[in-house]
């Protein structure tokens, strides 16, 4: 029942109602499984990230469904057009052993608005579409369409998924190979730095230690709809989505690799691992990544003194961190600390409950900015 409201407000406030043309309708009414892959000018990538798909578990294909968005700006360039032409066309005329939707949010008629144009509204178009054909227990797997998958991705999520009743999970990853050795090398470099910072991070005792990537998350209806939907971002998309599932019931790590994003140098999106391969001739590409260990330490410190000293004035607290670090404390007071711990104070009723608010205030975006102070 109180799904029922939650549902109900996300379809009033969230739900996306702008145009878009699936290539025909599911043949089920239920589905267990989603696979939602955005394609924005991947013909020539896509079709190894079908076939990967196709090497699933059959009769996990038969209760999974997979919907491609196709999607372009409106002013986007003839050869970025014909190419999303071109790959609907190759898709909706092949056979898998997987039942799928093709969306055109490309054509002139369906193509995005180029103020909202990007990879997080055709996640969210692809999202929102399933919700009508799912359970609050239907997994929804986010992909990319240059992303490979090992053979036993459905099984090994879906196996954890019913072992650790996670609501939320990010999977490991290994990049492609790179026929380029500039470029390999440094992407595994950046990998290596990606991989590190989570654990570090985790290793503090954050709920927020995990690697944010497009290509490798998957939640539950019931998280998706809960946390208002997907950012509507043309990049970080996943990093925002991955913190507000993190805020609402943890986000899981499922260490087997299971999932190969592409390596390939295309600069697209800010900050993405192509316009980092596409700028690898910049000596500073990483300088955000390599982060000081001193930060680690002080960021533990911080949890630490909030774990005993949680029933303690916000002022006692901010004198114990001023005694250890001035940095910390600065960071601290610049965020308006005393006032949000008072607050978070007076609205929990036991210590679990602080941490857990705590947490929520102190997020994803708050520890990297504090990292970054050690840059």
């Amino acid at each position: 029942m109180q799904f029922s409201r939650t549902l109900y407000k996300y379809y009033q406030n969230f739900f996306f109602r702008g145009l878009f043309k699936p290539h025909t309708k599911p043949l089920k009414s239920i589905y267990n499984y989603f696979i939602i892959i955005p394609a924005y000018n991947e013909q020539l990538y896509i079709e190894k990230t079908l076939n990967s798909i196709n090497e699933q578990s059959i009769n996990l294909l038969q209760n999974t469904l997979v919907v491609i968005v196709i999607n372009n700006p409106a002013n986007a360039s003839i050869k970025i057009k014909h190419n999303n032409q071109s790959t609907y066309n190759q898709i909706i005329n092949n056979n898998y052993n997987f039942e799928l939707i093709v969306m055109d949010c490309f054509s002139n008629k369906y193509s995005f608005n180029e103020r909202s144009a990007g990879v997080g509204l055709a996640r969210k178009i692809g999202m929102d579409y399933c919700i009508k054909f799912s359970k609050t227990s239907s997994l929804f797997f986010s992909l990319d369409a240059d992303t490979l998958v090992n053979k036993n991705y459905l099984k090994i999520i879906i196996k954890e998924y019913k072992e650790k009743r996670f609501q939320a999970a990010v999977i490991n990853f290994k990049h492609q190979k790179n026929h380029n050795p500039i470029i390999n090398k440094a992407i595994i470099e950046y990998e290596t730095l990606l991989k590190d910072m989570a654990i570090n991070i985790k290793n503090t005792g954050s709920i927020y230690g995990f690697v944010s990537m497009g290509s490798a998350m998957v939640c539950s209806m019931k998280a998706y709809v809960s946390i208002g939907g997907m950012p509507i971002k043309k990049a970080t998309e996943d990093f925002y989505f991955l913190q507000k599932l993190a805020k609402y019931h943890g986000v899981y790590s499922i260490d087997e690799i299971l999932v190969y994003p592409s390596s390939r140098a295309e600069q697209r999106i800010y900050l993405g691992t192509g316009f980092r391969m596409n700028n690898i001739n910049n000596k500073k590409i990483f300088d955000d990544l390599y982060i000081d260990t001193q930060a680690y330490i002080d960021l533990k410190q911080l949890y630490t003194i909030i774990d005993s000293n949680w029933d303690k004035k916000s002022s006692e607290i901010m004198s114990s961190v001023v005694q250890n670090n001035s940095k910390l404390y600065k960071y601290l007071n610049d965020n308006s600390f005393n006032q949000v711990f008072d607050s978070i104070q007076s609205n929990s009723l036991n210590k679990k409950q602080l941490l857990n608010q705590f947490h929520r205030w102190f997020d994803n975006l708050k520890i990297y900015k504090f990292l970054k102070l050690y840059g």
